[in-house]
């Protein structure tokens, strides 16, 4: 596991319990993603009590293990979803798998929490929320740039306290070092990542949701390209968007995959 990129980045806070011990137990599968571990934090911070994993590659589970050794290696998938002790499911499955397995949590009686992006189809986002509206059970996302970003949660916290005024505009720039002999073969395949505006363009998007206070948006305009990696033909390695919010502000992002080795940042 390469931990300085992105994808393996995991960070860890204070232990600030808002439940009682055993009232929230959760399992944690498919690791495709090493954001997993990011969330698997949060919420054993907030006193959420990890009990089971399971991966195909049972590898994956045990290297897991060996970072929370509490945890118990499930056999099968059906084990943890079963289980009538564990209320949620936290998943970082390849991206195109993660709507329909959030079906299966959900028809399962449990909670669900994945990593971004959520879902790389509109028809992938129907059934959930169709699924949602039946079952009753929450469809949670794992946005790591705003949600586990002190500096973006204390954004958050000014804007709802009215001390900067109303957010007409948002502009976010997501560069991102590509790493690729660390990446999984999935990374390169489109259908299974979506694009990049799909994939961490989808951080972007939710932040500019977030802070003007939009449930929705029209796209204005969009584009993507693949400047550098040519031997990746599948690969978009850069792509931007313009947005407008149902109360008028207005959003532009641009993301990429061109960090250079020289850079510090990941």
């Amino acid at each position: 596991m390469n931990k300085n990129d992105g994808m393996n980045y995991a960070p860890t806070g204070e232990v600030k319990p808002v439940v009682e011990p055993g009232q929230f137990i959760f399992a944690a599968m498919s690791l495709d993603h090493g954001h997993i571990y990011g969330m698997c934090n949060g919420l054993i911070e907030a006193g959420a009590k990890l009990k089971w994993v399971y991966d195909k590659d049972r590898a994956k589970a045990e290297a897991f293990q060996q970072k929370y050794p509490e945890v118990e290696i499930a056999e099968y998938e059906e084990q943890l979803l079963e289980d009538p002790e564990v209320v949620m499911v936290a998943a970082a499955a390849v991206p195109n798998l993660r709507g329909p397995l959030g079906v299966r949590v959900m028809r399962s009686g449990k909670h669900y929490f994945t990593d971004k992006t959520p879902f790389t189809t509109l028809e992938q986002l129907e059934e959930a929320r169709t699924t949602a509206r039946e079952t009753g059970k929450k469809y949670a996302i794992y946005y790591s740039e705003r949600l586990h970003v002190e500096s973006a949660v204390h954004a958050g916290n000014l804007i709802k306290q009215g001390a900067i005024g109303r957010v007409v505009q948002v502009i976010g720039f997501g560069p991102h070092r590509l790493n690729a002999s660390s990446r999984p073969d999935w990374f390169f395949d489109k259908e299974k990542y979506g694009g990049i505006l799909c994939d961490i363009g989808s951080h972007q998007l939710e932040q500019f949701l977030y802070f003007t206070g939009n449930r929705d948006g029209k796209i204005v305009n969009s584009k993507v390209a693949n400047y550098a990696n040519k031997n990746y033909p599948e690969l978009e390695d850069f792509g931007d968007l313009t947005v407008v919010g149902e109360n008028g502000a207005t959003g532009y992002f641009r993301v990429d995959w061109l960090t250079p080795d020289g850079l510090g940042t990941r």
